[in-house]
């Protein structure tokens, strides 16, 4: 596979998960958020298992497998738990906004492992994408640290996933060797979840008779699948600097799905935030590209 294919099959990744927030949520209010979380992860992982398989354990590094996974598998639980247990339906969307923070902290851990050096549009970059956060949960009367005390989880949550993701991004690109190992992960993440389901619910599942609520479980497992199955190939045999900025618009795209999907208003602040966090974080991915020109220049 050419690096152009496997750049294009990573957009088709981020355009697969601009669908994700908006799904969650609807079946959340039928399922409730954890097994809306369950059955969507259980479906994923079964549609993984017989598209791809399992990596050929053999051939792959023990301590990456280890690693990798418990990256993934913790990542995911964050993200998916800040969706559903978020209070509302705008809330959720917003925590999707600042989960966008990530390809900005992967600029910053490059930096920080001196494999990128900050310049000053850096800085600029990331505290433009900063503010734009505050401004998404800018409320009259009711400002950010009112809106993580309301809800204290799902901001803690999705901070760690962003977190996390940017971390798994990094490692992965850096040690995996060609590997894609995806359907593992989710096969792990969903016996984490069982385990979770049942020890926290017992064996009690929801009673639902409409088969609407089922196929929306089902369109999201796939969809959910099928994207990180890309984006896998997009980082390890693509052209990830591409990939990581136009995952900048991705918000958007997936904002403006959830708006439509869940019947939500947001507002004015919102949106103003959710473009600002896109702007920052190109400056930021515009501030590396420009250091890359110049040690290329410089080389030759």
């Amino acid at each position: 596979m050419n690096r152009q294919i496997a750049t294009s099959i990573g957009i088709l990744a981020l355009l697969l998960w601009s669908t994700l927030v908006g799904l969650l949520r609807l079946s959340t209010e039928t399922f409730g958020p954890i097994y809306t979380v369950t059955y969507v992860y259980t479906l994923s992982a079964i549609i993984l298992y017989f598209s791809y398989g399992l990596p050929d354990f053999k051939k792959v590094s023990k301590k990456f497998l280890c690693i990798s996974s418990l990256l993934f598998v913790i990542f995911e639980l964050c993200f998916a738990f800040s969706i559903t247990l978020a209070q509302s339906s705008e809330k959720s969307i917003e925590m999707n906004i600042i989960f966008s923070l990530w390809p900005t902290l992967i600029i910053l851990m490059l930096a920080f492992l001196k494999e990128e050096k900050v310049n000053f549009l850096t800085i600029i970059g990331v505290l433009v994408s900063f503010s734009g956060i505050v401004m998404i949960n800018y409320h009259p009367n009711l400002n950010f640290i009112d809106n993580f005390y309301k809800n204290p989880i799902s901001y803690l949550l999705i901070f760690l996933a962003s977190l996390l993701w940017a971390i798994y991004c990094i490692y992965t690109k850096k040690h995996s060797n060609g590997t894609n190992a995806v359907s593992l992960y989710f096969i792990l993440t969903t016996i984490a979840l069982w385990i979770l389901t049942f020890s926290t619910q017992g064996i009690n599942f929801p009673h639902v008779s409409a088969m609407t609520s089922y196929l929306f479980i089902l369109i999201n497992a796939f969809f959910f699948a099928m994207g990180y199955l890309a984006w896998n190939v997009g980082i390890i045999k693509g052209n990830m600097p591409i990939l990581v900025m136009l995952s900048y618009f991705s918000p958007m795209l997936s904002s403006a799905f959830s708006v439509i999907v869940l019947h939500s208003s947001l507002s004015t602040n919102f949106w103003y935030g959710a473009v600002t966090v896109t702007i920052g974080s190109i400056i930021c991915w515009l501030s590396i590209r420009k250091n890359q020109v110049q040690q290329t220049k410089l080389a030759t």
